[in-house]
């Protein structure tokens, strides 16, 4: 019979963003037998999965996830997979997320005190919800002999882990953005007491391991299924030049475009305010191209320069731009839409924090984090004029997160974490 995976966050299935759908990704593959990380199995983003000796496949997880209903039902998601869910009628915000969003820095940032004020209460609900729940599910698979681990990630981790470390549970923690930085001493229990803290690329680990005492760190990066999201190779050929004859058809095809895809106080929002009136001066010619909802991205339309277009597909925004920007502002969680860019032949321009020149690889450029807008300036420039060159090596770099040695990944942590159990 196979081991169990505790699943204990604030959201999963509707997902908040990309790090619900990434665990999700995870936690739906191991749900079946698959291979360890070091079985050299080669997956080629879009190409169909390589025949694996059964011989080396690793027993399948059953998998109990526990979150919040707020959201609402359960989406094609985790429709038909191996995750049982459990949604209880807990909120997501109360009147204290309310006001430390109305108190936000200049920045952008929430009140720090009153978000921990929030946070805290949220975790304790949350806490004192699972106990009995989660109790009843591993004491039946203990009793049976079968491993049991324990799996979280941000808003809800502190409370999460607060359960499984009383009830003996080893678990994973997840660190996909800049929470547990803003807010250390509330999560600093749930993350140095975990039997490992799982990061998308070894900056982000790094960052984790210099600032918070962990037992250990393990690198699993984000998985991306590039076939089921865009199909073949030869598909995404065929929109990029679609796009692309679109922008000669508006005689656009020698205007350096740069794409920028989801701005929030992390996600550069401050930088860009000094970066392109800055551009705007030195290059003119460039023209900046801001796609995602939010107030954050849609005020960069001020600039004369700068053209924002909401929610858009990734397809439109990579099949019609030059070169890619994404800058972070302290924490570096794995730029995903970096190697979706990368996919489509568009080298990115990002810095050098956490596990941002990981997901750039050869395929762009990375900028020091104290460089100056000139500094900037000169790598999208440069980007742009090499742009078919690294745009190919971004292509063939962007199988370093397919979905598959994601999986493979986080089979070999849960099982190395969980033998002797």
């Amino acid at each position: 019979m196979p081991g169990l995976i505790i699943a204990a966050v604030r959201d999963l299935d509707p997902p908040a963003g990309g790090a619900e759908m990434s665990l999700t990704a995870l936690l739906k593959g191991v749900s079946e037998p698959g291979p360890l990380s070091g079985a050299n199995v080669l997956y080629v983003p879009c190409q169909q999965s390589p025949n694996v000796d059964p011989a080396i496949l690793q027993q399948a997880w059953r998998i109990i996830a526990f979150q919040s209903d707020d959201r609402g039902e359960a989406t094609a998601l985790t429709e038909n997979s191996g995750i049982k869910r459990h949604a209880f009628p807990l909120p997501i915000e109360d009147v204290w997320s309310g006001i430390a969003w109305r108190r936000r820095s200049k920045s952008g940032q929430p009140h720090i005190k009153t978000q921990r004020r929030h946070l805290k209460r949220a975790n304790n609900k949350f806490a004192n919800i699972l106990r009995k729940a989660i109790k009843k599910e591993a004491e039946e698979a203990i009793r049976s002999g079968l491993p049991v681990i324990g799996v979280t990630q941000l808003h809800w981790s502190a409370g999460a882990a607060t359960v499984f470390q009383e009830l003996n549970i080893p678990y994973l923690v997840f660190v996909r953005d800049e929470l547990q930085f803003i807010q250390p001493e509330l999560y600093r229990s749930s993350l140095e007491n975990a039997a490992a803290v799982c990061c998308a690329g070894e900056g982000l680990g790094l960052q984790v391991s210099s600032t918070f005492s962990v037992k250990a760190v393990r690198n699993v990066r984000l998985p991306v299924d590039f076939a089921g999201r865009f199909g073949t190779i030869d598909s995404i050929e065929i929109i990029r030049a679609a796009g692309l004859a679109n922008r000669a058809s508006n005689n656009d095809l020698t205007t350096p475009r740069i794409a920028i895809v989801g701005v929030t106080p992390e996600k550069g929002y401050r930088f860009y305010q000094e970066l392109l009136p800055h551009l705007a001066n030195v290059w003119p010619e460039a023209r900046i191209d801001v796609y995602g909802g939010g107030m954050y991205a849609e005020s960069l339309q001020e600039y004369d320069n700068v053209s924002w277009h909401g929610h858009t597909s990734v397809e439109d925004v990579f099949s019609k731009c030059d070169v890619h920007l994404l800058t972070v502002e302290s924490t570096g969680s794995w730029g995903r839409v970096i190697n979706e860019a990368g996919l489509f032949g568009v080298p990115s321009v990002s810095v050098n924090i956490g596990s941002q020149p990981e997901a750039v690889g050869d395929g762009g450029m990375i900028v020091s984090a104290d460089a100056s807008l000139d500094d900037w300036v000169l790598a999208l420039r440069s980007t742009y004029e090499r742009k078919t060159e690294l745009g190919e090596i971004a292509q063939r770099h962007a199988g370093i997160v397919d979905h598959r040695s994601s999986i493979a990944a986080f089979r070999s942590v849960i099982k190395e974490f969980s033998e002797g159990i």
